[in-house]
């Protein structure tokens, strides 16, 4: 009996302390993002970040911070930003949807960019076949000594 109290006072703490912890659904914004809207500066975010990540003291010698870049491109505030991806982020099937856009788009565009690489690479390797067959012949020269005491020379 004395293991049962113990058992029921456990069951009835874990479901108090299960339920106080539930998020409660947040509320439509007023200025809500479009899904598409959000792709694209989720996308444009994740381009000027990792470009960050690349070379940031060229994005800090032009003065360009990433988040402020993409908030003002969009027209938005951090604030609308922040609840527009807090909402989208509770109903997991948008925000999913939302962050596969985003990530065939970014495979799309690395894709186009190898491309334009590997024709870049062709391009080099071509222009160096090019400048090797231009060269002027190597002059091969004998080892063997040439016996040069049986020519005659000109007057």
């Amino acid at each position: 009996m004395k293991y049962f109290k113990i058992f029921a006072t456990l069951c009835v703490l874990v479901s108090l302390g299960c339920n106080s912890n539930r998020i409660e659904r947040p509320k439509k914004p007023k200025n809500l993002i479009k899904k598409q809207e959000m792709v694209n500066i989720l996308y444009d975010m994740s381009i000027l970040t990792a470009s960050k990540g690349v070379n940031a003291k060229l994005l800090e010698k032009n003065g360009v911070i990433p988040e402020d870049f993409v908030y003002k491109k969009y027209g938005i505030d951090s604030l609308q930003f922040t609840l527009s991806n807090e909402y989208y982020a509770y109903n997991l099937e948008d925000y999913k949807d939302i962050y596969t856009s985003v990530k065939n788009r970014l495979t799309k565009e690395k894709e186009h960019l190898d491309s334009l690489n590997n024709i870049e690479a062709e391009e080099r390797k071509k222009q160096r076949d090019k400048q090797k067959s231009i060269r002027a012949p190597e002059i091969i020269i004998p080892s063997k000594k040439i016996d040069t005491s049986r020519l005659e020379t000109r007057p």
